[in-house]
């Protein structure tokens, strides 16, 4: 035998279910989904250890990897841990290392560039071509971010999450860039928004990623 109370309870129970759902419902509806982008638009970046071979040659070990994203600024962004080890050990004399950017499965020569330990507290770092000329002859479409996003504006879906790797741009529906995935020192997975990409790349952009050249004066000749 059921007893008025009971049913007042279920009845609340009901109704504070029914709010909960529509609550939800409205705050997803103000957030915008973005995915990974595709493995077309994915460049990655590696790190190699070189060992000599007894009976001559070099073995080759890639100790680190991550995925990327070409920009104007640098011609690929990608997580500052993939470099890490390149940046501690690069001046060790025992120790010979190669960056490579990945394209189309084939690598190329690549470089660090050095703007500053964890900038901005961001884990992303900045990498170029050995090549000043590689990244207009390989014609690698950049990837515009988005103007109108936060990390707290969007919503993920748990499995692409999981399937990707750090440094994977995720693009809003227009195809623009609107966060990345990082990694922070605790292993914990995190995004970096438009906004704090744009950010670092103001900050790389006053590094030069090749020697400056000064003109000699005609009063010097």
């Amino acid at each position: 035998m059921r007893t008025p109370g009971g049913v007042v309870v279920k009845q609340v129970l009901g109704a504070f279910l029914v709010i909960s759902a529509v609550a939800q419902s409205h705050a997803q509806e103000g957030k915008s989904v973005v995915h990974p982008a595709p493995a077309s638009q994915v460049i990655t970046v590696t790190l190699t250890d070189l060992y000599p071979k007894k009976h001559g040659g070099v073995s080759e070990v890639v100790i680190a990897q991550a995925a990327g994203f070409p920009t104007d600024t640098c011609d690929v962004i990608t997580t500052f841990d993939v470099v890490k080890k390149y940046e501690e050990r690069q001046t060790w004399s025992n120790v010979q290392q190669r960056l490579d950017i990945v394209v189309d499965g084939k690598p190329y020569p690549a470089k660090f560039r050095d703007i500053g330990f964890y900038p901005l507290g961001l884990n992303l770092a900045c990498i170029d071509f050995e090549s000043p000329f590689l990244h207009a002859e390989l014609k690698i479409p950049v990837l515009p971010l988005d103007h109108d996003s936060s990390v707290s504006s969007l919503s993920y879906d748990d499995k692409e999450i999981a399937k990707s790797n750090p440094g994977t741009p995720f693009l809003n529906n227009e195809g623009e860039i609107s966060s990345v995935l990082t990694a922070s020192d605790n292993g914990q997975l995190e995004f970096a928004s438009a906004d704090d990409i744009r950010v670092f790349l103001m900050a790389a952009a006053d590094v030069s990623p090749w020697p400056r050249l000064s003109r000699r004066s005609y009063t010097a000749i």
